[in-house]
């Protein structure tokens, strides 16, 4: 069933890991989608996940101007068939 939005069991499905950054800072850093279904559940709706994995301290804040915009640059290519996010063996997850 297309329930309009994305979930995060349909973003496992198809990479390991996510990308995560903000409009506004130059925050930015990725998660292993394993982990964040195991926390969260598959059928947790991505609109809701950058609000549940931020730690910014802009996060609550009453101004949507000033507010933190977590965003998935990679979101796009991963749920059309592109190349699935893989873990670099350079970096380290925030997780």
């Amino acid at each position: 069933m297309n329930t309009g939005f994305v979930i995060l069991g349909q973003v496992a499905a198809s990479a390991t890991h996510i990308e995560v950054a903000c409009t506004r800072c130059e925050r930015h850093g990725r998660y292993r989608l394993a982990k964040l279904v195991a926390s969260l559940g598959a059928d947790f709706p991505m609109t809701d996940h950058g609000s549940e994995i931020t730690d910014c301290t802009r996060r609550n804040a009453t101004s949507a101007q000033v507010r933190c915009d977590v965003y998935f640059p990679d979101l796009p290519k991963n749920m059309n068939g592109g190349d699935p996010v893989r873990p670099r063996p350079d970096e380290t997850d925030d997780d």
